[in-house]
């Protein structure tokens, strides 16, 4: 009987703690390559965790490609994963800004939207990748940042932090985690010898990084270490540890791995309609930053001075409790009209496409009824201008909600 009892003991004590996740990987070669996520869930068996994973990484695949391809979509649509991750070509997001406006960033958010949207209590990776050993040299043109690692891998970490903040996800730093270690220990080799793709050691290091985003565990507690010796592998798990465990805020991995989601409009310069996009949430509670609090679900609130507030909106989403805080900048009407991205939209009043001008990158685009309600419409991006659809919205006043730098902004507009 006491041996018994110590079994359970013993049983219980190493499962306590133990968590199990469902991850889809979205990506190409870079992923595929030494099979990362087999080697992500190695790393998670050896502190009792679990990762369930599918994975889609044609070579040479870009997430214009995936947000199109109907094996993607499908998987996505499944309902099943608590993580989805994006994975870009490897030489696209560090292009021009006009080219990622145009090939990468309406991608991430069209795909990101579909996993959101499809994976109520879900939230996307964004797999930040690397440098090219010697720069990108197809496309090195002279005085170019392609020319070199660094000036790659800065504009590889701009978008996929963008990204990232634009789609209110979570990014997983692998390419700083590789930098980190190219700097500390450039003895080191992480490339195959087409100073591209990741050897095994690189594979290593993206493995941890994934590790400590999906599980938010301290990496040196895992003892994985695969073919690489035992003092290379703690090279790995230390640098993860500094750059990214001890900084998950800086990712994201905190701040936008919650399922509580708000949007705000203003219908006249104090008075801010506030509208929950939490899915399957059983309890609201907001706190408007000037000292009024409401349960409802989608209050209208009116400030009496001008000011920046900070809201606080909680729900109990996905059996859990969670907040987002977002600034909301309360001021003069035609101020904030002054100050709107939009540079024009039309044709007003509309009838079957709703055409908009914006001379930044809008990040977030939806149309809402007067109460608050989404209205699903077909969006895309052609020739610098974003064309909605609202042939199917009966006839009457609409807002087109957008968000442009982290601000959110709103266009009424009347469909006929």
């Amino acid at each position: 009987m006491k041996k018994l009892y110590f079994l359970f003991i013993l049983i219980t004590s190493l499962n306590f703690g133990q968590v199990t996740k469902n991850v889809y990987f979205i990506g190409n070669s870079y992923t595929g390559q030494n099979n990362l996520p087999q080697l992500i869930s190695d790393i998670a068996n050896t502190t009792g965790d679990i990762l369930n994973f599918q994975s889609y990484t044609p070579g040479g695949s870009t997430l214009q490609n995936h947000a199109a391809d109907n094996v993607v979509l499908n998987t996505i649509n499944n309902g099943y994963w608590n993580y989805v991750v994006l994975q870009e070509q490897s030489q696209i997001p560090a292009f021009s800004t006009s080219f990622v406006n145009s090939q990468f960033f309406p991608y991430a958010e069209q795909l990101a939207n579909n996993i959101i949207n499809s994976n109520l209590c879900g939230n996307v990776i964004f797999y930040m990748t690397w440098g090219r050993k010697n720069g990108d040299t197809q496309n090195c043109t002279p005085g170019s940042y392609l020319c070199t690692y660094e000036g790659m891998d800065d504009k590889l970490y701009e978008r996929y932090m963008q990204a990232a903040l634009d789609n209110e996800s979570m990014v997983s730093p692998v390419g700083k985690v590789w930098r980190y270690i190219r700097t500390q220990y450039p003895s080191l080799e992480l490339y195959e010898s087409d100073g591209s793709h990741p050897n095994y050691l690189g594979s290593m290091i993206a493995a941890y990084t994934f590790y400590t985003t999906i599980f938010k565990k301290d990496p040196t507690t895992a003892s994985f270490n695969g073919n690489l010796p035992h003092s290379e592998a703690d090279i790995v798990r230390n640098a993860v540890k500094n750059v990214v465990y001890q900084n998950m805020d800086v990712w994201y991995i905190n701040a936008h791995d919650i399922n509580t989601k708000f949007n705000y409009q203003f219908t006249n310069a104090h008075s801010v309609q506030f509208t929950n996009q939490s899915s399957n949430a059983t309890t609201f509670h907001w706190e408007f930053g000037d000292g009024i609090e409401s349960n409802a679900e989608n209050p209208l609130h009116t400030y009496n001075a001008d000011g920046i507030y900070n809201v606080k909106f909680t729900t109990n989403t996905c059996g859990r409790s969670t907040t987002k805080i977002k600034k909301v900048n309360v001021g003069s009407l035609e101020t904030a009209e002054a100050q709107k991205p939009i540079s024009k939209i039309y044709p007003i009043p509309a009838k079957d496409i709703l055409k908009i001008k914006s001379h930044k990158k809008i990040s977030h685009l939806e149309i809402i009824d007067i109460s608050g309600r989404k209205k699903d419409c077909k969006i895309i991006f052609k020739n610098d201008e974003y064309l909605i659809s609202i042939k199917d919205l009966n006839p009457g006043n609409y807002f087109v909600i957008y968000t442009v730098e982290g601000n959110s902004y709103s266009e009424k507009f009347i469909k006929e």
